[in-house]
């Protein structure tokens, strides 16, 4: 479960790499101090996952799920945004068939984003 000054982020990078973050913050939200949930070396490794604010040991297996698949839908929206409608300027019904994918998979990395949340 997340704290009451801690948010989840996902961050993706302009080469569509995506990481998720916990970050405690002040009040305001000013201030914030983040921890990766996935450093390079771990990425592969679920038993290797701890949780930032205790020392419980490794995530459970549906908090893992809900991050490796939170990853998948940022890269896969980072694609679409950065990718696939570029390429589809010009073709209006596959423009219009990658903005309708694109609000789905916004939706999607919300719902997932949300439940991450409750689950750190």
């Amino acid at each position: 479960m997340v704290e009451e000054n801690q948010d989840v982020i996902t961050r993706v990078s302009i080469e569509g790499d995506s990481d998720v973050l916990v970050c405690n913050s002040n009040e305001n939200h000013e201030d914030a101090i983040c921890v990766d949930l996935r450093n390079e070396d771990q990425s592969e490794n679920p038993e290797s996952l701890k949780q930032p604010t205790n020392e419980k040991g490794m995530l459970d297996n549906n908090t893992y799920n809900l991050m490796e698949q939170l990853t998948i839908e940022n890269r896969s929206l980072w694609r679409i945004k950065n990718n696939y409608k570029n390429d589809a300027a010009m073709d209006n019904e596959i423009e219009q068939l990658w903005n309708h994918i694109e609000k789905d998979k916004e939706d999607l990395v919300q719902l997932l984003t949300e439940k991450l949340r409750e689950r750190l």
